[in-house]
């Protein structure tokens, strides 16, 4: 507890009242044992010289002797002597004079209490003595407990001031690195300011080119909108022109109704023989690679009058060999009396140079010629056009080019009925099949008919194929 008061003190503290007192204690020691080493030799130097004055005294005195020795009678100089020696004693006990003894311990007490009574002593006890031996020893004590802690205060004060020099230097070191990346931080900051100020400028200047594009556009695409209006607007008035036109040429085309016989359309060669020798079985036309021909094509061959009205052929040839522009075909079949020339004509309804030909493919047909509706027929016929290029489409529309039609659904020639005279559930649903399909047919025969779409019955078909 008393280190812990000591490093809190500031000013008077309990060791400079111990200095005090050992100071006290120590000149009042001083003083009483150079009087009593020296009061024997004083006293019988006194008695000397006292005998030596007397008999001087009785000469009639001596003006040098002390103002205590000048004394009417001998006998007060021995207590003059004493006096004397009691008031230096109690000046230098208590720093002034006393009239006795008691008094100066008073003085000392009323101190030595005082220190009691201030409480910055922990242990008292000590100070309770005027001995001069026992206060000097408790004075020594407390000076070595004093100086030890101050000694180690100091040696702890050494190692804070070192570690604080040690935190210092790796403060400053700290510092420095800090300052360091904070200049590279400043220096890097100051880049992306400036590429941030150029992107900004950039991002502006484009930002106004894509305004000025985007201004550019809507203009641009105000003024397509009104050509667009107005065109559609002349677009309209030409439509309404044209459906009337149109409605016009369809009455006039129901009146002069094209008759499949006539087949116009398919009646068109694709092409011609360039080479033909008498007796070789392989002939030349003018079809190649550049017309998008194929191996495997057939063409029917007619004479250079023209394609009759029923498609029959002459002979029949097949792609063999293709080249850019021409072909090498083998001769298939070839009529009796009937031969191949250079200048005759070849022909394929299904074969187009440019564009697929577009087919509708209805009714059952007789392949075989038996009489009898081949199952198969209609997929056989579909396999032919696709085969060769053709598309075959199951809507009419004005965009088909051929229509092949077999023969109509043929309706059953007897249905038996119940005792009631009604059909079975299951004949009638068959009865009203047959005849939707009829309707059907007879439905997409006349649209043919009204859109002017080349109608080619099975034989037709087969002829201009080469069959």
């Amino acid at each position: 507890m008393a280190q812990a008061r000591a490093q809190g003190r500031g000013g008077f503290t309990a060791v400079h009242i111990w200095m005090i007192a050992f100071v006290f204690l120590w000149l009042t020691s001083t003083v009483l044992l150079v009087w009593l080493y020296t009061e024997q030799e004083g006293l019988t130097k006194k008695v000397a010289d006292l005998t030596r004055d007397n008999k001087r005294l009785v000469r009639g005195g001596d003006k040098n002797l002390p103002w205590y020795i000048n004394a009417s009678d001998s006998g007060s100089s021995m207590a003059s002597l004493c006096e004397a020696a009691r008031m230096e004693t109690a000046v230098l006990a208590i720093g002034e004079e006393a009239e006795d003894v008691p008094s100066v311990r008073t003085k000392i007490a009323t101190f030595l209490n005082e220190i009691v009574e201030a409480g910055l002593v922990d242990d008292p006890l000590p100070y309770t003595s005027i001995e001069l031996l026992p206060a000097a020893k408790s004075l020594y004590t407390a000076f070595e407990g004093e100086r030890a802690f101050r000694l180690a205060a100091e040696g702890r004060a050494r190692e804070a001031e070192d570690q604080f020099q040690e935190l210092v230097t790796t403060h400053e070191k700290a510092k420095a690195a800090f300052d360091e990346s904070t200049a590279m931080l400043n220096a890097k900051i100051g880049e992306l300011e400036r590429d941030r100020s150029l992107y900004r400028e950039k991002r502006d200047d484009e930002v106004d080119g894509f305004e000025k594009l985007v201004e550019d556009a809507r203009q641009e695409a105000s003024r397509n909108l009104q050509d667009a209006r107005n065109e559609k607007m002349e677009l309209e008035t030409q439509l309404g022109e044209l459906q009337t036109r149109y409605v016009g040429l369809k009455d006039k085309l129901g009146e002069l109704q094209i008759t499949p016989g006539e087949l116009i359309t398919a009646r068109q060669a694709d092409g011609q023989i360039v080479q033909a020798a008498v007796g070789s079985d392989v002939v030349y036309i003018n079809l190649g690679r550049d017309h998008q021909l194929t191996a495997g094509l057939r063409f029917a061959v007619y004479p250079k009058t023209g394609i009759p009205l029923d498609g029959r052929s002459k002979a029949r040839v097949e792609v063999t060999r293709i080249h850019e522009r021409t072909a090498e075909c083998l001769i298939v079949s070839v009529q009796p009396t009937e031969i191949i020339v250079e200048g005759d004509l070849v022909a394929n309804p299904v074969y187009d140079p440019y564009s697929s030909m577009r087919f509708v493919v209805t009714g059952e047909f007789d392949l075989d010629g038996d009489g009898v509706d081949d199952p198969f027929g209609r997929d056989a016929v579909v396999s032919l056009i696709t085969n060769w290029g053709g598309e075959v489409r199951t809507d009419l529309s004005s965009r088909v080019d051929f229509v092949v039609v077999g023969y109509p659904p043929e309706a059953p020639k007897s249905l038996s009925a119940d005792k009631s005279g009604r059909l079975d559930a299951g004949l009638a649903e068959k009865m009203q099949s047959i005849q939707d399909r009829i309707d059907a047919y007879e439905d997409l025969v006349a649209a043919a008919s009204s859109l002017s779409i080349p109608i080619l019955t099975q034989d037709v078909f087969l002829r201009f194929l080469g069959y």
